[in-house]
């Protein structure tokens, strides 16, 4: 039976409810871009207008530091992808398919790390990273993202190792392979699916983090979410318009939708694949 039949009227409304709720904000702040100031707060919506790049134009004359931002916040997020599954895919394999005394001890001592606020832990980091000289660069950024989302991520990647069968690894080692090679050739192709909700986490983080970029970031490695707060608060001084706020945050949502879009479509065709394989 098809699945889309089963659906009550209830289930309908519910689900266009939500998915209102999370698009409805999106078009909005886009709309909101490409009208004029006027247009933008008006006291009746104005639905239909001519659109205008004059929000973007002025955003690129008076805020060039927001093209630096969004320079330093893609930097920092494929970093913190990258330097995240290095560490977190070894640990997750080792987790699940070399137990020893003090795995589950170690596993809910991530899960604790992962429920502390992100205050507690900036603060203290602040006077540590100033001394080794990484409170003003991309690469301390890095190692605090990397470090907050290690936890979540090696129980990600555990969970789908775990549910990879041993006798599949085993026939690796039959034909030859050692463990890493069945970790490289075996394993991970098909955890392929884990990896990416993996990366899609850390890059939402990462890219969309403001605390963290506020107390540890300067002029020179200013994050985009940093320098959008800034706008906000240069509206009231008369620094910044409402319609280059929008331009902004358009321009800040663009690249982190269209990496959720590119990698959910490569995991949904991999799986496609694995199932016509089979």
């Amino acid at each position: 039976m098809d699945s889309r039949s089963s659906m009550t009227l209830l289930d309908r409304i519910v689900l266009a409810v939500a998915i209102a709720l999370a698009v409805i904000p999106i078009l909005v702040v886009i709309a909101s871009s490409f009208k004029e100031g006027r247009d933008i707060f008006s006291y009746r919506p104005v639905i239909f207008f001519w659109p205008t790049l004059d929000n973007y134009a002025s955003l690129g004359m008076r805020w060039g530091k927001f093209q630096l931002g969004l320079g330093n916040s893609a930097v920092v997020t494929l970093g913190s992808i990258a330097l995240v599954l290095a560490v977190c895919l070894p640990a997750a394999y080792a987790l699940s398919r070399l137990p020893r005394h003090g795995v589950g001890r170690s596993s809910s001592a991530l899960l604790i790390i992962k429920m502390l606020p992100p205050l507690v832990v900036t603060v203290p980091l602040f006077p540590i990273f100033s001394s080794v000289g990484l409170d003003n660069s991309r690469v301390g950024l890095i190692l605090v993202y990397a470090a907050f989302e290690v936890s979540l991520s090696v129980m990600i990647l555990k969970t789908f190792i775990d549910a990879v069968p041993l006798e599949v690894e085993e026939a690796a080692f039959l034909d030859g392979c050692d463990r890493l090679q069945a970790f490289l050739r075996v394993i991970m192709p098909l955890i392929w699916p884990g990896i990416i909700t993996v990366a899609i986490f850390v890059a939402l983080f990462a890219w969309n983090d403001y605390m963290f970029g506020l107390i540890l970031t300067t002029s020179r490695t200013v994050t985009a979410p940093v320098v959008l707060a800034d706008m906000l608060s240069g509206i009231g001084e008369g620094t910044a318009t409402w319609g280059e706020v929008f331009a902004a945050a358009t321009l800040q949502m663009i690249p982190v939708l269209a990496f959720a879009w590119i990698v959910q479509r490569q995991m949904f065709f991999g799986a496609l694949r694995g199932a016509t394989k089979g």
